[in-house]
């Protein structure tokens, strides 16, 4: 990436920062030339989301603060597959998804691929306002960030994992950084995923033995979904802090 120019001041960026979005290169989004809602058949390589970021202005400093950017994961994701000379998808599955039991857990890899087995409909709006199903994601796009399909389930098994400190050895857990405590004095931590139609909270006592998973389908475009998520937040106090 670096030898390419793919990524401005590539040499001064770590993988942490990549990591906890502190690396201040731009979403590949913000170049207006994808459509993550309707678009599911185009297919990009990774290669093609962090040129088109390139394109795009930075969203500060090398370190400098938190800036969620998906190019930031498309980038692990090719750093796994450079290092470990196997595909994503094998990794996830071999290190996360198989050892917690994670059963209806996988990476989408090929667009279009749907949600397999039973499962909610999201709806989006298109142009004219009208919601569309979109239980159809296009792989190429989420891929490293956000081409995971799970269960509520299988979420409180990762999240139960890696705040219990089985995922990973104490130094590398401190180098990506916990959860956002939230609720509860801050006891209780909540990791948000969302794509169209769909919005999932997990919230997650430090010591992972209290949870409360919450996922939702939506009719409306996700930007506008800020009350559903203070009613996942309201009834999650309701379950964790009845204090």
């Amino acid at each position: 990436m670096a030898q390419e120019d793919l990524v401005e001041r590539a040499g001064e960026i770590t993988v942490q920062q990549l990591i906890r979005h502190s690396s201040g290169i731009p979403d590949f989004f913000a170049s207006g030339k994808f459509d993550d809602a309707f678009d599911f058949t185009t297919d990009y390589s990774p290669i093609d989301l962090v040129k088109a970021s390139r394109k795009v202005s930075r969203t500060g400093e090398p370190g400098a603060g938190f800036a969620y950017s998906n190019t930031n994961y498309v980038l692990l994701g090719l750093i796994v597959e450079k290092v470990t000379g196997r595909s994503l998808a094998a990794e996830l599955t071999r290190r996360l998804f198989a050892p917690l039991g994670m059963k209806h857990t996988y990476l989408t890899t090929k667009p279009p691929q749907g949600i397999k087995g039973p499962h909610g409909h999201g709806y989006y709006p298109d142009a004219k306002g009208e919601p569309r199903d979109v239980d159809r994601q296009n792989a190429s796009l989420g891929g490293a960030a956000g081409g995971v399909v799970s269960t509520s389930g299988d979420l409180s098994a990762f999240y139960r994992a890696f705040n219990q400190g089985r995922l990973l050895p104490a130094d590398l857990q401190k180098a990506v950084g916990q959860p956002r405590p939230g609720l509860c004095d801050g006891t209780v931590a909540a990791a948000a995923g969302s794509g169209p139609g769909f919005l999932a909270v997990t919230y997650t006592s430090e010591d992972g033995r209290r949870q409360f998973v919450v996922s939702t389908t939506l009719k409306i475009d996700n930007r506008q979904a800020m009350p559903v998520g203070d009613a996942m937040n309201k009834a999650a106090e309701t379950v964790l802090c009845p204090s």
